[in-house]
């Protein structure tokens, strides 16, 4: 069993190795238009949008594969993620080219869902430790120049 979550992890990582060499110039070219304002130039916002996503897909495998009180947390766009977020905006407008990628790379279709009034309404004490958790588990799969990327002067 170890071998093959051993396994299952190292294809994981090529498999991000894999997105981050996915390109599309049209979804470049849009969010240069739709965001010239924003610090990151397209590549890099779309090279940290699939980490992102990456993320969230390797959150769900850990999920299901083990019985751990820290992986009890949402992944989530923050809005110190904002830059990410319109760059996952962005790449929505291409329908068939995101719906494509979703598939080839994960297997599924990843849906934009804003945070709800009931995510939002967390207490003090359980949004603090949901967000250690994602903090955390951000710093380990990513580290930490993703998580300063992510979230900048809050940390």
């Amino acid at each position: 069993m170890v071998d093959i979550l051993r396994s299952n992890r190292m294809n994981t990582n090529q498999t991000l190795s894999q997105l981050l060499q996915y390109k599309n110039q049209s979804v470049f070219n849009r969010y240069r238009k739709d965001y010239p304002n924003n610090k990151m130039l397209p590549e890099e916002a779309f090279c940290e949008l699939v980490k992102y996503l990456w993320l969230c897909h390797q959150h769900k495998i850990d999920q299901d594969i083990r019985d751990d009180s820290t992986l009890n947390f949402t992944c989530v766009m923050h809005a110190e993620m904002h830059e990410l977020d319109h760059m996952w905006h962005t790449f929505l407008l291409f329908t068939k080219d995101y719906q494509d990628f979703c598939m080839r790379y994960f297997g599924e279709f990843f849906h934009h869902c804003p945070l709800s009034d009931t995510d939002i309404n967390l207490s003090t004490e359980i949004y603090s430790t949901e967000l250690k958790n994602y903090l955390s588990y951000i710093y380990d799969k990513l580290g930490e120049d993703t998580l300063r990327k992510w979230f900048g002067e809050c940390l």
